[in-house]
């Protein structure tokens, strides 16, 4: 049997031009996560992770906190966990949004800016997910959904008697896994993807025959007295 633990990545520097890397409070989660991993499972016997910077940030602290020694030659980097790519995304929705500081400035130029972006976001991830216009996209949806469950089977075929497996990733490759493995409506991934938090556990089991979701969005590590840590960015 093999437990995979699929790792949701710290708070990103959203707002910022470069979106892929955590921000100060998403060092503080990866760090608090790795620390309460100390007693509650102990050390992995493989890791595994995107190739973006955030999910490699993401593990440094965890593992450093879980005085985990793993050297960066052991870690296997699988592109395939990797986020969608949200700037091409919005991008089609208009030139206006071609860009982060034109998204800012659009945003900004609204009455009620949160909401706006909100509506914006919602309308440009349904436009992708709808399947009707996959050739203006650097990615369709369908080909995204189909390199994460390939990226899952490729821990599981490769896991070599591991049996704690961790897997730093994002919102999205989690909530596409999860959906599957539940047997949730594809069109309602990105409800499970908004419900997810910063650092959270997602484990599944694995055991030869089938690969369930044991637990979801496990975060009971920021919860109490570390409630202030809990974000979904």
């Amino acid at each position: 049997m093999t437990v995979i633990y699929l790792v949701r990545h710290g708070q990103a520097s959203f707002g910022q031009q470069n979106y892929d890397k955590l921000s100060d409070l998403g060092h503080q989660q990866a760090t608090l996560l790795g620390e309460s991993l100390i007693s509650r499972i102990g050390k992995f016997d493989k890791v595994v992770l995107g190739s973006m910077l955030r999910h490699k940030q993401t593990l440094q602290n965890c593992l450093t906190a879980m005085q985990q020694d793993t050297p960066e030659n052991d870690w296997h980097v699988d592109a395939g966990w990797n986020e969608y790519d949200h700037h091409d995304i919005l991008a089609q929705m208009g030139p206006e949004f071609a860009d982060a500081p034109s998204i800012e400035r659009w945003v900004r130029s609204q009455d009620n800016p949160k909401a706006a972006f909100e509506k914006l976001f919602n309308d440009a991830m349904n436009r992708w997910m709808s399947g009707d216009y996959d050739n203006q996209y650097v990615e369709s949806w369908d080909d995204y959904q189909q390199r994460i469950k390939k990226a899952l089977q490729q821990v599981i075929s490769q896991a070599n008697g591991a049996t704690k497996i961790a897997v730093f990733s994002s919102g999205g490759p989690i909530s596409v896994v999860s959906q599957a493995l539940l047997g949730v409506d594809p069109k309602k991934v990105m409800q499970v993807n908004w419900t997810l938090v910063n650092c959270s556990l997602t484990k599944l089991v694995s055991t030869g025959s089938r690969t369930f979701v044991s637990t979801l969005n496990d975060h009971s590590h920021f919860e109490g007295k570390q409630k202030s840590l809990i974000t979904y960015k």
